[in-house]
């Protein structure tokens, strides 16, 4: 099955003379493919000895990345780079002579393209933070390491098979991840698929071959479909004179793309639109606007599926026009119409950008950079970081917020820069990136701190709309805000960025310092007034000489869980005991504390709190602090039980659960009761566990059966079993009570291909568990 690889020769470049020649298709000057001819004739003397894993001479390596270099139309300094790229690495070559020889240009390019490469072979698993650091620092510096980088990658990947296969699926991985990624924020459409499906074919051998099936069977019909269009339209075009050098032809969408919408998206192969597509490259905008009008009076446009990126480009160069159309006969087809330079900044992205600017000795590279920053908005995000002196300083971004440690600054190239996008505006016009899913808070931080710290909403599109509302392409946002607003807690659970959450978590964190030292203050205050309270109290009663000693005061209050005299009278202060019960419980009684209910009757006193649970009563007693235990995750009419915790405090079980039926803690049961009138309303999270067939679309139904009944979704865990085509996973969901959670599960046993639906009430259950 051939790969959508459009004009791309992906191949091994085994001789340099198909490198000269690729380069001379668009470099006219003879010194520069000379200085190319050198630099291939220094990389093959000083790699001379040296083999890849199936024996070849280790030259086709950087050889093949220079020819996918050259297929790009890099200068012949990138180009010199690519063949040198191993070289600081590999041989003994250093920085000093290929900057003597090359120039510092190449040189740092060089240099830059070894720092990100693996550290070594054996903690190529450890590729977390300080990896994806390094390379983001050099995409910052210079764009065209990374895309030398890329080149290099995909000569990688393509002679993956002479791997182990461990070491297919974790290189694969990681480029899918990461390079397939990046290529797609800096517009290098052609890289991008052929990176995803060359890493998905080794990651999910079974549906790769079995997409590419799909496609092979109908593929005559869809190509008479698709050429009959194509005639259509080229007939259309011809009729109008002032309209010349117009191309019309035929895409295939990606497996790696048709599996997506296919497994995420919860789609057939039949219902993906898209795998009939059109592209028609015109001479000038104009003629692209022209040819869209001709092209919606020919087909039935679909409603909502037309999308201007002339007008409002993507921020990794992309401008098109898009739209979703219907022929006579009702197959639903797609339509890409742009510029000739449109469509090869589309296939190549920021290496294009570069061909347009091709005299590389006489153009300020940093000058070129930055016009490349404007328009790359994952390059004008990461220059927001604050500038490095050296790759060992850390990152952060805005004053106001404290640095990053590793696994944090991993999370937030992860989730803020290799993710799926949405582009929104500001009220000026000004095209904002965000990760797929964000929502009008992360909007806000990201303009600043401060502004998301008092956001109280935004007028989307004119309508104001709530904080946590999620936004979507092509909306103009305009942040209201308010100096009474402040972060919540409960910000956190909408927010997708990292930076936002980031921000939302030092500003609590600050304030819980603030208000626990105030709290300090307060107790120490009132321990020192309960403390007068008792001695006046003992004085007034004549109860002086029966004080007890202070160890025996202190043996007591280990009876009742108090770590310190201290905490005791803070519990005092704040109405746990009086005065009287104080003073002829601890300090004067010489009768040893051993009746158990009473002492647990005590001991619950002190979880008494204005915050406590409404609706359980322990040991009668209201508005007392527990929590509902995640072994059992007991739901309102069950019977309960509860214990205390030295570490954990009051938790609630089913009566039933192995953890209340242990012995060991049966002497500290407490009685805990549902108050029926409080439970109204309210939601409770309990786990259920699943079995079912691994076949696309499956996962879909199940979120859907949930929505329909409005049932939230708090933690889901997967694992699929290929050699059965079997996927088991955990779901931890909100319901209302036990007869809720018994429909929902009568539910999703309806649901073809599931096998299994269990809820889980024991905490040593495995999740995965047969």
């Amino acid at each position: 099955m051939l790969k959508d690889i459009g004009n791309f020769n992906y191949v091994e470049c085994r001789d340099v003379d198909t490198l000269i020649a690729e380069m001379r298709k668009y470099i006219k000057k003879e010194d520069a493919i000379d200085e190319v001819k050198r630099a291939y004739d220094f990389a093959e003397e000083k790699h001379h000895n040296q083999k890849r894993k199936n024996g070849d001479p280790f030259i086709i390596h950087p050889l093949s990345t220079a020819y996918y270099l050259s297929q790009w139309r890099m200068g012949p300094k990138t180009i010199i780079a690519g063949l040198l790229h191993d070289i600081i690495e590999d041989t003994p070559v250093t920085f000093e002579e290929v900057e003597e020889i090359y120039g510092t240009d190449v040189a740092d390019i060089v240099e830059a393209v070894t720092k990100v490469s693996y550290f070594t072979e054996e903690n190529r698993v450890q590729m977390k933070a300080q990896y994806l650091r390094k390379l983001f620092l050099s995409m910052i510096r210079d764009i065209r390491v990374i895309i030398v980088k890329i080149a290099d990658r995909m000569h990688n990947i393509l002679t993956l098979k002479y791997m182990a296969p461990d070491k297919q699926k974790l290189i694969a991985k990681e480029t899918l991840e990461i390079y397939s990624t990046i290529a797609h924020r800096i517009g290098m459409k052609s890289a991008k698929n052929l990176l995803e499906d060359y890493s998905f074919e080794y990651l999910n051998h079974d549906e790769y071959t079995k997409i590419a099936n799909l496609l092979e069977e109908d593929k005559e019909a869809r190509l008479e479909i698709i050429n009959e269009i194509i005639a259509d339209i080229d007939r259309k075009i011809a009729r109008d004179a002032s309209i010349s050098d117009v191309d019309v032809f035929g895409r295939s969408k990606t497996i790696y793309s048709i599996y997506r919408k296919m497994h995420f998206f919860g789609k057939s192969f039949q219902d993906i639109n898209d795998i009939l597509a059109v592209r028609i490259v015109t001479k000038n905008v104009d003629d692209c606007y022209r040819i869209l009008g001709w092209i919606h009076q020919m087909y039935t446009p679909l409603s909502g599926r037309f999308k201007d990126y002339i007008a409002t480009p993507k921020n990794n160069l992309y401008q098109s026009l898009h739209t979703t159309l219907a022929n006579k006969d009702g197959i639903i087809f797609e339509v890409q119409i742009r510029t000739r330079e449109m469509d090869d900044i589309a296939e190549h992205g920021a290496a294009a950008h570069w061909k347009y600017k091709e005299d590389e000795i006489n153009i300020d590279i940093s000058a070129k950079q930055r016009e490349i920053d404007e328009k790359v908005d994952m390059f004008t995000r990461l220059m927001n970081l604050e500038k490095l002196a050296s790759d060992g300083e850390v990152i952060e971004y805005d004053k106001s917020l404290k640095v990053y440690d590793e696994d944090e600054l991993e999370e937030t190239f992860k989730t803020d820069y290799l993710t799926a996008m949405i582009y929104v505006l500001t009220p000026d016009g000004h095209v904002v990136t965000l990760p797929f899913g964000s929502s009008v808070l992360d909007f806000a931080y990201k303009i600043h701190t401060d502004i998301g710290n008092k956001t109280v909403g935004a007028k989307i599109n004119g309508v104001f709309s709530a904080y946590n509302t999620t936004l979507n392409s092509g909306e103009i946002i305009e942040i209201q805000t308010s100096n009474e607003t402040e972060p919540q807690e409960k910000w956190l659970k909408f927010v997708r960025t990292a930076t936002a959450r980031k921000a939302i978590e030092q500003w609590l964190a600050k304030k819980a310092e603030i208000e626990k030292k105030e709290e300090e203050i307060t107790n120490q205050k009132l321990i020192r007034n309960t403390k007068r309270e008792i001695d006046r109290y003992i004085i007034a009663n004549n109860l002086k000489w029966q004080v007890n000693s202070l160890e025996e005061i202190q043996k007591k209050l280990k009876v009742l869980d108090y770590k310190s005299i201290d905490d005791f009278l803070l519990s005092v202060g704040k109405g746990d005991f009086s005065i009287s019960e104080a003073v002829n419980i601890v300090y004067v009684s010489n009768v040893e504390l051993k009746d158990i209910e009473k002492i647990n009757d005590m001991k619950t006193r002190k979880y008494k709190s204005v915050t406590g649970r409404e609706d359980i009563k322990i040991n009668s007693m209201e508005r007392v602090n527990c929590t509902l235990a995640q072994c059992c995750y007991p739901l309102p009419f069950e019977s309960i039980s509860s214990f205390m915790s030295k570490t954990k405090g009051i938790q609630v079980h089913k009566s039933d659960c192995a953890n209340i039926l242990n012995s060991r803690k049966t002497k500290n049961l407490l009685k805990a009761e549902w108050i029926p009138a409080k439970i109204i309303n309210k939601v409770y999270d309990v786990k259920i566990r699943m079995q079912f067939q691994d076949r696309p679309g499956v996962l879909f139904d199940i979120v859907n059966i949930l929505t329909i009944r409005r049932i939230n979704i708090i933690q889901v865990k997967l694992i699929s079993f290929e050699t059965d085509y079997v996927a088991r996973g955990s779901f931890v969901i909100q319901v209302k009570n036990s007869e809720e959670l018994t429909t929902i599960i009568n539910n999703l046993n309806e649901v073809p291909g599931i096998t299994t639906v269990l809820r889980v009430v024991n905490s040593n259950d495995s999740d995965f568990d047969n």
